[in-house]
C-alpha cells in the first residue's frame, strides 16, 4: 500500500524530553518539570522572502507538560540526586533520551557536581541579570528576563500548554499571576514573585523550556521518532 506525500511529511516528528529541576534553599521548595518538545513537519509551505524565491516547508510545534510537582523543604541534596535519578527511570521517561536541566543559581556548583557525580549529565544553569546568555565551562548564564519571556511568547502563541491533571498545576497557574515585572530607577528589567510568594514551578519549567528552545545545543539529527 502506498502513502501519500503528505501523509508521509506529517508524520515526521521529533519528539525531545527535558526534566528542568529548580534547587531549593531553606526557605524555598525545589520543583520539578517534564517537558515534551514535539514538532510536526506539514505538508505545506511558505514564503520566507518577499520575492518568494526562497520557501521553507511548514510546521507545528509545541511544548507540552505532563507532570509538575514540588519536592518537600529541606530534602537532603544527596537524597535529592537519587530521587530524580530513580524519577528518570519511571516509564515512559526511560524510553526516551531524556535531558535535565537544574537551576543551580543559589545552591552553587557543588550540588551541581552531586548530579554530575551521579552520571546525570545535567545542563547547569546559572540565572544572571542582563541580556543574553553565555556559555561558561560548567553549563550556562541565562538572564531571568529571557527564561520568562520564552515563557510568555509560548504561552501566548498557544504552543506551551501544561496538562489539566497535572500536579501543582493550580499552583502554577497562581505563581504565574504572582509573577511581576519590576523597572529599576536606572532602567533594568527584573522579575520576582510577589513577597511571601514561590517561583520555583515556574523556574522548573522555564530553564526546562529554554534548553528546549537554545538551538545552540541541539545535535544536528533529532532523538528517535515515536
Amino acid at each position: 500500500m502506498s502513502v501519500k506525500f503528505e501523509d508521509r511529511y506529517r508524520s515526521m516528528v521529533f519528539d525531545r524530553w527535558y526534566v528542568g529541576l529548580d534547587l531549593g534553599q531553606t526557605n524555598d521548595p525545589a520543583a520539578l518539570c517534564v517537558l515534551r518538545h514535539w514538532k510536526r513537519m506539514l505538508p505545506s509551505w511558505k514564503k520566507v522572502d518577499a520575492a518568494g524565491y526562497s520557501m521553507a516547508q511548514e510546521s507545528e510545534e509545541y511544548f507540552d507538560i505532563p507532570h509538575l510537582d514540588r519536592i518537600p523543604l529541606k530534602t537532603n541534596y544527596v537524597v535529592l540526586v537519587n530521587q530524580v535519578r530513580e524519577f528518570l527511570r519511571i516509564p515512559p521517561l526511560d524510553q526516551h533520551a531524556i535531558k535535565l536541566v537544574i537551576d543551580e543559581t543559589g545552591v552553587g556548583r557543588p550540588i551541581g557536581d552531586l548530579f554530575e557525580n551521579a552520571g546525570l549529565q545535567p545542563v547547569r544553569i546559572t540565572i544572571t541579570a542582563g541580556l543574553e546568555a553565555k556559555r561558561e565551562p560548567k553549563g550556562w548564564h541565562v538572564p531571568k528576563s529571557l527564561l520568562i519571556a520564552n515563557i510568555e511568547s509560548r504561552q501566548h502563541s498557544g504552543e506551551l500548554q501544561i496538562g489539566k491533571d497535572v500536579n501543582d498545576a493550580d499552583a502554577v497557574k497562581a505563581e504565574m499571576q504572582d509573577f511581576r515585572r519590576k523597572i529599576s530607577d536606572a532602567g533594568r528589567t527584573s522579575w520576582d514573585a510577589k513577597a511571601g510568594k514561590h517561583d520555583d514551578l515556574i523556574m522548573s519549567m522555564a530553564i526546562a523550556l529554554w534548553e528546549a528552545t537554545n538551538r545552540t545545543t541541539w545535535t544536528r539529527e533529532p532523538l528517535p521518532f515515536l
